[in-house]
């Protein structure tokens, strides 16, 4: 059970070219330390039942500085996370695409340069988003089913294979479980092929190392020796992907 109320803190005073206001919320639970989840909205701090305000006030202040880029950072996220709408930009093959709607009986979509054409009759919004949905669930089928299965039978752990499903989640992109099911959050199929190739190299190598121990990831460098690079890349741009 938690206790949350709003603790106005006034960041940046006596600062000439940083100075920030902003109120901060203060959920208290059973927990043994202090700590910062920021969005682009609000600062919230997670105390434990009993810390005095004053000891949340100065572990606020001491930690101004890293409030503030951060408030700056996922405010530009926010800016450039994922909106299906006419007009809007979506970040396709590592490269930015303006989104256009287009009157057409037949429903399909169309990558013209650095146009995202979505076409449709009588096109709405939600209507737009089901099919862009349906293009990315296409392209995972056509790509990562036939690509792990073939990545598995190269490692020999082909037959450990139960199931691949295709399945949009919150956070993760990938999972594997002990029973042999691959899992494929099929949002990264907006991502270039080489981030594609290293998300299934990921997964199908845990049929080999339910782990992520050294020999785990010696063996994706073996199937992927850029994973390092790539693991970066999609920690930047992952906020990019969902919608």
């Amino acid at each position: 059970m938690s206790d949350a109320k709003i603790l106005p803190l006034n960041f940046g005073a006596g600062r000439q070219q940083s100075a920030r206001q902003f109120d901060c919320v203060v959920t208290r639970s059973k927990r043994k330390t202090l700590s910062l989840h920021v969005t682009h909205k609000r600062v919230e701090v997670r105390s434990p039942l009993r810390a005095s305000q004053k000891l949340i006030q100065e572990f606020v202040q001491d930690n101004r500085d890293w409030i503030e880029k951060r408030l700056v950072d996922e405010a530009q996220r926010y800016r450039e996370s994922l909106r299906i709408e006419r007009g809007a930009k979506i970040f396709y093959r590592a490269r930015e695409r303006g989104i256009e709607f287009k009157e057409g009986r037949k429903e399909r979509i169309l990558i013209n340069g650095d146009r995202f054409i979505i076409q449709g009759h009588k096109l709405t919004t939600a209507r737009a988003r089901v099919q862009v949905e349906d293009f990315l669930i296409d392209k995972a089928s056509d790509y990562i089913l036939p690509r792990a299965r073939g990545l598995a039978r190269y490692l020999g752990v082909e037959h450990k294979i139960s199931e691949i499903r295709l399945r949009k989640t919150k956070s993760k992109w990938g999972h594997c479980t002990s029973r042999g099911v691959l899992q494929y959050n099929w949002l990264i199929m907006l991502a270039p092929y080489s981030i594609i190739d290293y998300m299934i190299a990921h997964e199908v190598c845990h049929l080999v190392h339910m782990d992520h121990s050294r020999r785990f990831w010696n063996l994706v460098e073996s199937v992927c020796p850029e994973y390092e690079r790539y693991i970066d890349w999609l920690q930047a741009h992952e906020h990019r992907f969902w919608f």
